[in-house]
């Protein structure tokens, strides 16, 4: 129950608040009375009560001196005073000074009761949010990574208090500017060379979360990374906290780092991703910045991946990475003022006709049959009106019905597969599905055949021997250069993952693996035959970073290319 006392000189007002209400039917416990501040203190020590109701003019130690004579012990407890009608300016003082409330004399029960009952709800109020800090204290301990990795998610889902924000991100040594926020929504298109089952992909996130938050904090920015495992928009939120505006650091230089962050995911980690980010904004908007970034990531389904999205600074340019029309800028202030991301995106208003029933089940059919060519034209069809329609409406809406597309399209294939008996490896992993629901208007056709036509692998197509023919010329031609799976898809005009597994089917091996054997051969020859340093040698072979060269070429070998040149030539 919650404790009350009383503290007035006048001894009838003491037995008339004690006697007239019955406290215990409003969940208090009345645990007594004082005539003065000094006997009031000695009551309080030995009871701290939740609530005080005090006379602001008494003997000894008035109202005022007892307020703050109670803060200096760090008593946590609410004063309601009362007063006489000459005493009212004091009361009015209490009240700034941190009273709860105050009532004028005589004491009217309702108003009074009115009072208490609004000082009972803010204490419970604190009660509960003093235990889910306790319970989330007592994971902190457990796991202090997690837990601020599920508060951080409540925070871009939910509205929260600024009170409740502050307790717990001081829990959670949460070390951001709250008044300077920015949030990025992280796309990943394609997970690199090799096949990552739903572990693999929720590892891969938090290694790009990392990576982002290393670069970031080597530039002075703080950032924290949240990887999503559920979210049907994009796989990580980042949140930045940015310098004071006088200082040197600001929003265009976020922008330019994670231009290089897109590269590094692409050069280090073989992943290609896209970035949406938000207006700089306070925690208690946090939410409205993610959905704000999540929207503006999907510029990415006209533009293609590999690229920052970012808001208007003026309401008529869009800031650094890309420029957008009118009705785009319409699009992401829209979704970032809705509740829900993919209900609220006036769905009903735009009806996507490039995904009706009519030409999906004429697309099903298509694939029934494994008619390649037939499937190919209904594809370039859904393709086109897909791009008239992202012209009309909001990309994220557009997104929303692709991906409820390829959730049927993924239902109506299991049924197939079942129904043929396929036993050989027909199935779509989770690392494609993953692509399916990221990919491109311009990667969206390659992906739908790519993913649910049955392939022959015993009978080679002729267009791929060529395709991969073409692609050998090149990579011969320019592995000195550092390429990669995606430079070489590029040159051919394909889908990265498409062309790294008929590369696969046709080689034998993957890209990866290929490019290294032919690096490390020339860098034998050179080994052998020229007095090239080591590190030349490695930059001649396409290898920018030597000590990567040397554990490549030992991995490779058995032996370091010094001891190469050495012994084993």
């Amino acid at each position: 129950m919650i404790k009350l006392m009383v503290v007035d000189d006048e001894h009838w007002i003491r037995e008339g608040l004690k006697r007239t209400i019955d406290w215990s039917s409003h969940g208090i416990q009345f645990i007594g009375d004082a005539e003065d501040g000094c006997k009031a203190l000695e009551l309080i020590e030995a009871h701290v009560p939740e609530i005080i109701i005090s006379d602001i003019k008494m003997p000894t130690m008035d109202g005022m001196d007892l307020m703050e004579e109670i803060k200096k012990r760090g008593i946590d407890t609410k004063v309601i005073f009362i007063s006489g009608f000459s005493d009212f300016a004091y009361a009015q003082k209490a009240v700034k000074l941190g009273a709860f409330d105050y009532i004028l004399k005589p004491v009217e029960e309702p108003i009074l009761l009115e009072i208490i009952e609004r000082c009972i709800s803010e204490i419970k109020q604190k009660q509960e949010l003093n235990s889910r800090l306790q319970e989330l204290s007592g994971r902190i301990r457990e796991s202090l990574p997690l837990a601020r990795q599920k508060h951080l998610e409540m925070c871009l889902t939910r509205s929260l208090t600024e009170r409740e924000m502050q307790s717990a991100w001081e829990a959670l040594h949460i070390n951001l500017d709250p008044k300077r926020l920015i949030v990025m929504a992280m796309v990943v298109h394609e997970w690199g060379d090799r096949e990552m089952d739903e572990s693999g992909c929720s590892l891969m996130r938090y290694a790009l979360g990392n990576l982002v938050e290393e670069v970031l904090s080597q530039k002075d920015i703080r950032c924290l990374a949240c990887p999503l495992q559920g979210n049907d928009f994009a796989d990580i939120a980042l949140i930045a906290s940015l310098c004071e505006p006088d200082t040197s650091l600001g929003v265009d230089d976020l922008y330019r780092y994670m231009d290089g962050v897109i590269e590094d995911a692409l050069q280090v980690l073989g992943v290609r991703i896209s970035i949406g980010i938000s207006g700089l904004r306070e925690r208690t908007q946090l939410a409205s910045s993610f959905r704000e970034a999540l929207t503006i990531s999907m510029n990415y389904l006209v533009r293609g991946p590999g690229q920052v999205h970012t808001a208007p600074m003026d309401g008529s340019s869009a800031g650094h990475g890309s420029k957008q029309r009118p009705a785009e800028q319409l699009d992401y202030r829209m979704a970032a003022c809705m509740g829900q991301l993919a209900a609220d995106v006036l769905l009903t208003d735009h009806k996507a006709d490039s995904l009706d029933s009519a030409l999906s089940n004429r697309i099903l059919h298509a694939m029934k049959l494994m008619d390649a060519g037939r499937l190919s034209e209904l594809l370039d069809v859904q393709t086109g009106l897909l791009q008239e329609l992202i012209k009309q409406t909001p990309a994220i809406a557009v997104r929303y019905e692709m991906n409820m597309h390829i959730s049927i399209l993924l239902s109506k294939w299991q049924e197939l597969l079942q129904a043929k008996d396929h036993s050989k490896a027909s199935t779509i992993t989770h690392q494609r599905k993953l692509q399916l629901y990221r990919c491109s208007i311009g990667d969206w056709k390659a992906m739908i055949m790519d993913t649910f036509l049955i392939k022959d692998t015993h009978v080679p197509s002729i267009a791929h021997k060529r395709t991969i023919e073409t692609a050998l010329r090149y990579i011969h031609d320019n592995y000195h250069l550092g390429i990669s799976l995606h430079n070489v898809a590029e040159k051919i005009y394909m889908n990265p993952s498409y062309f790294s597994r008929v590369f696969h089917e046709e080689v034998g091996e993957t890209l990866s693996r290929y490019l290294i054997r032919i690096r490390i051969t020339k860098a034998k020859e050179l080994l052998e035959q020229t007095p090239l340093k080591v590190y030349e040698v490695a930059d001649r072979v396409g290898y920018r970073d030597f000590r990567h060269f040397v554990k490549t070429f030992k991995e490779w070998e058995g032996m370091t290319p010094a001891q190469y040149r050495n012994y084993g030539a």
